[in-house]
């Protein structure tokens, strides 16, 4: 078994939140962005996730993205009613293994 890929765990308040949406806008090279809310999974902007989290209409945002030669993928999840906290969980795409056991 091979080991697990290190993830980031956080909780971002809205300050934190805004700040994440800056840097990615500004530094990294954002390739897709799914929304997943009552309506279903879509592709949208990374604006239009981060609005949609901030008012508590969002499932899930996932954001894949390359930032300092690496491909990163976050998962941000509402953590707590209204909108008030999102969990961010990040994993460099390339610490992610094929899973053995399908004999990828």
């Amino acid at each position: 078994m091979s080991a697990a890929a290190p993830l980031l765990h956080a909780t971002l308040g809205p300050q934190d939140r805004a700040e994440l949406l800056r840097d990615l806008s500004a530094v990294a090279e954002v390739f897709a962005v799914q929304l997943e809310d009552e309506q279903g999974t879509r592709a949208c902007r990374l604006d239009e996730a981060f609005a949609a989290l901030e008012q508590g209409s969002a499932r899930r945002a996932l954001v894949r993205y390359r930032f300092e030669g690496r491909t990163w993928l976050d998962t941000l999840l509402p953590d707590g009613g209204g909108g008030a906290l999102v969990r961010l969980v990040r994993v460099a795409e390339d610490d992610l293994q094929p899973d053995e056991a399908s004999g990828a």
